[in-house]
Parts: structure tokens; sequence; C-alpha cells
């Protein structure tokens, strides 16, 4: 079988079988968070939810129990990037720390909040149902994107964080003003935000 993980700079990389992904988590290229699928389409899932991987993880003795695999590199496997993976810490790597910004994450947080409080007073209206499903779902999608913020790609993060700014504002129109100026604050911090990626992905490859 073979798999494909989401790096910390975001990008994928793969195919790789078994023994390589044994090695990438020995160097520490793969963490428990690290995404990873048997498709390069997906569904991701945890690299410690992977049953062939799952032993790795805790085990400080793992990189002497690794399969061998001589003279075996990212780039002997079709279509697999000339490089491996970056090397860190984390899940998302040099990111970790100070990833994401938390301008983004705490507009997410309340932007979130007030889109479920603002659907709890439209359903004591007349009309409420119509309103409050939407909003209901965006606060809930908004909450749970600021609990993976941390574990989900950087670049994957950003440009979801930019469609729910937009969705954020436009929710003015069901009198969710709070929301409204969060998602005008992400806006403004994307740019900055993007910068520091792109920083970091060319640290990476210096």
């Amino acid at each position: 079988m073979l798999y494909w993980i989401i790096a910390g700079n975001g990008q994928a990389y793969g195919p790789a079988d078994l023994a390589l992904m044994h090695r990438w988590v020995a160097e520490r290229r793969i963490v428990s968070t690290t995404q990873v699928a048997t498709s390069e389409h997906g569904p991701w899932r945890d690299a410690a939810l992977v049953s062939e991987l799952a032993r790795a993880f805790g085990n400080p003795d793992y990189e002497s129990t690794a399969p061998a695999t001589p003279g075996h590199h990212a780039s002997d496997a079709p279509g697999t990037p000339p490089t491996a993976p970056p090397t860190g810490p984390s899940a998302y790597g040099p990111m970790n720390g100070e990833w994401p910004p938390t301008a983004i994450t705490i507009s997410q947080l309340v932007s979130g909040i007030f889109h479920l409080i603002a659907a709890a007073g439209w359903l004591l209206t007349c009309f409420g149902v119509i309103l409050s499903i939407p909003l209901t779902i965006l606060g809930i999608y908004e909450l749970i994107a600021y609990s993976r913020a941390r574990t989900t790609p950087p670049q994957q993060y950003l440009a979801s964080t930019k469609t729910k700014a937009i969705l954020d504002i436009c929710s003015v129109l069901a009198g969710n003003f709070a929301s409204m100026v969060c998602g005008i604050v992400m806006l403004t911090q994307l740019p900055a935000a993007q910068d520091r990626l792109d920083q970091s992905q060319q640290g990476e490859m210096s």
C-alpha cells in the first residue's frame, strides 16, 4: 500500500511505501498529527490513527526498531517529490508556537460564538429558522476551525480562513455586526500571515 502525507510546509508528499513511512517517522518527518492518506486526494487522518504507524508514537526506541530501508529515498517512488518532507518538532514544523496568528484565531472564536448567539436570537422571531440555520452552521464551522487551527496545514488554513472571513462579513445582512468586524480583522491579518508562511518555507528550502 502507498501513502501520502501533508508536511509542515502544507505540501503533499508521496507516494511512499510503508518502509519509507517508517523511516520518515523515525526521522521525525512524520509525527502523530501529521495528515496521512492512502490517496493523494484523501481522506486524511492523523498518522497516529493509521494502524501500520500507530505503534511508533510514544516509543522512544522507535528509531532503532524502524524497518531498514537502505538506499531508499523519497525520489525512488514514481511521482514522489525529489526531497523528503521537512523535519520538525511538531506536526507543522517551524510554525509551531507562533502559528496560527492570535488575531485570526481569536477572531474565529469570537465570530463563531456570536454566530450562535445571533442564531438563537433569530429563533425568537417569526421567520427565525430561515436565518438561524445558516448562522448555526457557520458558527459551528468556525468553532471547529478554531479547535483544529494548530493541526491544519498552514496553507489550507489560510485558504479556509479567507472563505470564513468573507462569510463573516456577509453575516451583517443577518444583523450580526460582531462577526462582520471579526471577518474584517481576519482579512486584514491574512497578508501578514501568508508572508510569514512564505518566509518559513523559504527557510526550510535554504
